[in-house]
């Protein structure tokens, strides 16, 4: 089975460096882009938490896209932050799917008709394939750092990974 690639927006990297699984993205992704304005927001302030474990997987295990001006970028910044228009503009230039979590831009996505991925999908897909034994510490983990992820949400990737409580 072949595995997808991405663009990712700031959340889920955040996210996963919250928890301790950037790794997770080398396992579920075929080829992981970041937009350059994306690795800024995420490492811009290397005292904030995970910004300098960002930095070190990002330079490490992804690919760095200057930022892009184009048709796309200019019809989403009206209404997302800069760092989603640059991942759905980065997406629709390589023809890829987009790593976000953010509601807005996840909807943008949808109805530009990139294929989306989100952070407790990567859980999920993990577990799925050996990578992760269980989702719940890393979710416990990620709202522990401050990442906001919906009970709902939650409760149905639990749901979905055999871990109801």
């Amino acid at each position: 089975m072949s595995r997808p690639v991405v663009v990712s927006d700031s959340g889920p990297l955040i996210a996963l460096a919250g928890c301790g699984q950037l790794e997770l993205l080398v396992a579920v992704f075929d080829v992981l882009h970041v937009p350059q304005k994306v690795l800024d927001e995420t490492t811009a302030d290397r005292s904030r938490p995970g910004a300098v474990d960002i930095a070190a997987f990002v330079q490490a295990r992804a690919q760095v896209h200057p930022n892009r001006d184009d048709a796309v970028y200019a019809a989403a910044v009206g209404h997302l932050d800069e760092g989603e228009a640059q991942a759905l503009s980065l997406a629709h230039a390589l023809d890829c799917g987009v790593l976000m979590d953010e509601r807005r831009g996840r909807q943008t996505a949808t109805r530009q008709g990139v294929p989306l991925f989100g952070v407790l999908g990567v859980l999920l897909q993990a577990k799925r394939i050996g990578k992760l034994e269980r989702v719940a510490p890393a979710l416990e983990r990620m709202q522990a750092s401050g990442y906001r992820i919906s009970q709902a949400l939650i409760d149905q990737a639990l749901r979905l990974a055999d871990e109801t409580r």
